[in-house]
């Protein structure tokens, strides 16, 4: 998905986001905005938002002098996904339908997102979320795909989130025994995006391969995939894609067979898929591009 004119305001208010979130004071806060507003002119419509954000954070970290903008919020949404994983999962494993159930519950941990243009409270995401409709529906293919494949890569996106996507790749792991499952994340800290260092503090190698996808970008983007995250997904028969910032780097530029998993965040990205602010979505993409 290409840059529209509602993505340049949108990145520019998430540097202003940033400030206030850890809290910068006003004269730091006009310097980041003014280094940002320099670079607005370079943007491309060309280019995907993540690959717009793969510059602006770098240079937002430049400014403020830390590396890992957003590294004690990740601590802190991880703490706090984690209060609610054990409720989650019970409600999971009594569920009628156990894969759709933990879909549900890793589509409601794509609510924290800290570049998100709408806000949403996770607990009440949780417990309204298994009550609540795919606004694209396409659980019943993913099934059959399933069924019928051997490798699976998950495309990790938000730390917190992480924790439930672990859950989802438990129960696909003991209803489809024979589905050899990889778990992509970010090369470099970049947002609050999920890095191989959550990963393997959450254990998520006891259900998947953790893939360091080398990318520096909020969003899957194949011209800046490791040549080992490569290989793994030209290979796997299946790939399920977490979150927007994946969804745009990769719905209309991918061949594969992707069922795209999120919560529409951004009026951008609702437009795209002819649906709403809020809207929960598995859909899977043509593979024909």
């Amino acid at each position: 998905m290409r840059l529209e004119p509602e993505c340049v305001t949108c990145i520019f208010s998430q540097a202003l986001r940033v400030c206030r979130t850890l809290g910068v004071d006003k004269e730091r806060t006009k310097r980041v905005l003014d280094e940002v507003a320099l670079m607005v002119p370079g943007f491309s419509f060309s280019e995907t938002p993540p690959q717009v954000a793969s510059r602006v954070y770098p240079k937002i970290s430049e400014v403020l002098g830390i590396e890992d903008l957003y590294g004690e919020y990740k601590k802190e949404a991880t703490l706090h996904a984690a209060r609610l994983l054990s409720a989650v999962k019970k409600r999971v494993l009594e569920s009628e339908d156990r894969l759709h159930a933990a879909l549900k519950a890793s589509v409601a941990g794509n609510v924290i997102d800290l570049a998100a243009t709408h806000t949403f409270d996770l607990e009440e995401e949780v417990a309204k979320v298994f009550e609540t409709p795919f606004a694209i529906d396409d659980t019943k293919r993913l099934k059959i795909d399933l069924d019928g494949a051997s490798s699976l890569l998950v495309i990790g996106d938000n730390a917190g989130e992480h924790l439930f996507d672990k859950l989802m790749m438990e129960q696909i792991h003991s209803i489809y025994p024979k589905v050899e499952i990889f778990y992509a994340v970010r090369g470099k800290p970049i947002i609050n995006d999920i890095t191989k260092k959550e990963a393997q503090e959450a254990q998520i190698g006891e259900v998947a391969a953790i893939v360091d996808s080398g990318v520096d970008t909020p969003g899957f983007d194949l011209t800046r995939i490791s040549d080992e995250a490569r290989k793994i997904y030209e290979s796997v028969d299946l790939v399920i894609s977490k979150g927007m910032g994946n969804y745009e780097s990769l719905n209309d530029v991918s061949k594969k067979d992707i069922y795209f998993l999120m919560k529409v965040k951004c009026s951008v990205v609702a437009s795209s898929l002819g649906r709403e602010i809020g809207d929960i979505i598995c859909h899977k993409g043509a593979g024909d591009v």
